[in-house]
């Protein structure tokens, strides 16, 4: 018991003296990947990779309606609403064009310019954990819908989105966008930050035009495909028919049961989306650097490593895919059952693994880059008066440097991932009960998958206690 003691002293105080060295460390931003965590961490891999295979050993011996069971939902409230989708929409529109104008004219500081604070901090990084929680509220605020209404445009487009498409165009655009956050030179520059935005909302205004508000919104903007994905994780769900609003509530992950048919295509962005972000992690690890040539304590920039992080990307992305859509064709081989088309629907169920690996892997940036946020958008509106009393607050990462609130912050990171993973084993096994119908075929039908979810568990946890050099 000593030693055990000694040596998480020893771990505590080799955290504090390495975040004293090196400080940048502490002010990671949304394309690294945060502070890594130096506790022992080899026992959480092992058991929360052992509690995901149980829980499937457990549910292979339950008939597929226990999992069905657990995912209970319900309406709660049906009452008339004003549209109000034009004038939040339009709303913002404008707060993306006041955000693009500071990163114009605002500080060339990453750190203090709201724009790249409100991109990556609160967009890319908060938003998706707020829309698990309350449901899709980027369909509210997205400038695209309420704009084109407004003008009277884009109801039906000039040609119709092809149906072979499927969510082609979507995948091509997050893949775009995943390279540029994870792979370009500069993605936090306010300028080419302020560019790309407007430069993708003319964009989305053009293919709205084009093909129609609705159809490429649902099938072609990759951002409203990849939040109302990540919504049907949300304990509340709502929607509009007529001029009425429906809200349901239930266990998280509910609306994923419910979800109509999606194309392959549909599987591949959401496996997609997974991918960038485990790349994301990935790429900084010593591991990586070291199997591209690249000394992980003296990193050389991202211009030195574009092309092997490109390909990286590429062949990651690739992997993932491949060993998703080979699992449900092993499972069909296995129960003997036609996984035509229940393969996107299995994907449905690899969400709840994307929002909780999203959480672990930006948590304690969003810890950090939070403050920068409330400081800057403090003084946006300043001008001379303390308007929200932040004039006071100051970024501090200090409780990076305690060993128990590191360790607390590691509960939870590795928490979210077993979980995640565990609420994705119960989902698979309700799709693959409703696909194969039989109790057996369920079991076996899931087993390469489940397989694959174990293996990527503690992949997972590999990654957030795995040393970065860059």
């Amino acid at each position: 018991m000593r030693a055990t003691r000694s040596y998480r002293r020893m771990i505590a105080r080799l955290v504090f003296f390495t975040a004293l060295l090196c400080p940048a460390l502490a002010l990671a931003h949304a394309s690294d990947s945060g502070i890594r965590q130096l506790l022992p961490t080899q026992y959480f891999v092992v058991g929360g990779t052992i509690a995901v295979a149980l829980s499937f050993l457990v549910l292979a011996a339950l008939p597929g309606r226990v999992a069905h069971g657990v995912f209970r939902g319900g309406e709660v409230l049906d009452f008339t609403l004003p549209r109000v989708e034009t004038v939040t929409g339009v709303l913002g529109l404008c707060i993306a064009s006041a955000l693009i104008w500071i990163g114009f004219t605002g500080t060339r500081d990453p750190l203090e310019n709201l724009l790249p604070l409100s991109i990556w901090t609160i967009w890319w990084m908060a938003l998706p954990l707020l829309t698990a929680i309350i449901g899709n509220i980027w369909a509210l605020f997205e400038p695209w819908s309420g704009t084109m209404r407004v003008l009277g445009m884009g109801e039906k487009g000039r040609d119709v989105l092809p149906e072979s498409w499927g969510y082609t165009p979507a995948i091509a655009l997050f893949l775009g966008f995943a390279w540029f956050e994870l792979v370009s030179l500069s993605p936090e520059d306010p300028g080419t930050l302020a560019v790309t935005v407007f430069g993708y909302i003319v964009l989305t205004f053009v293919m709205c035009a084009r093909f129609g508000t609705k159809a490429w919104l649902a099938r072609g903007e990759c951002f409203s495909v990849f939040f109302r994905f990540i919504s049907l994780l949300a304990p509340v769900q709502w929607r509009r028919h007529e001029g009425r609003v429906t809200v349901s509530i239930g266990v998280p992950g509910f609306a994923v049961l419910n979800h109509p048919p999606i194309p392959a295509s549909g599987g591949v962005f959401i496996i997609l989306a997974l991918a960038t972000l485990s790349f994301d992690g990935m790429s900084s690890t010593f591991s990586w650097l070291g199997l591209i040539g690249v000394n992980p304590l003296e990193f050389p920039g991202r211009s030195a490593v574009v092309v092997q992080n490109t390909l990286g990307l590429l062949g990651f992305a690739g992997a993932l895919i491949g060993a998703f859509f080979l699992s449900c064709w092993l499972g069909e081989q296995l129960a003997g059952g036609d996984l035509r088309g229940a393969a996107a629907r299995l994907a449905l169920s690899i969400l709840p693994i994307s929002l909780a690996y999203h959480f672990a892997h930006f948590l304690t940036i969003l810890m950090v880059n939070g403050q920068y946020t409330l400081i800057a958008l403090n003084r946006q509106f300043e001008g001379g008066r303390d308007v929200f009393g932040l004039n006071h607050l100051e970024v501090t990462t200090s409780f990076l440097f305690v060993h128990s609130t590191v360790e607390r912050i590691w509960w939870a990171q590795s928490g979210a991932i077993v979980l995640g993973h565990v609420l994705a084993v119960i989902l698979a096994h309700a799709i693959a009960s409703e696909v194969f119908k039989t109790q057996r075929g369920a079991a076996l039908g899931g087993l390469p998958l489940a397989l694959l979810m174990v293996g990527y568990t503690a992949f997972g946890l590999w990654l957030l206690a795995a040393p970065t050099g860059a």
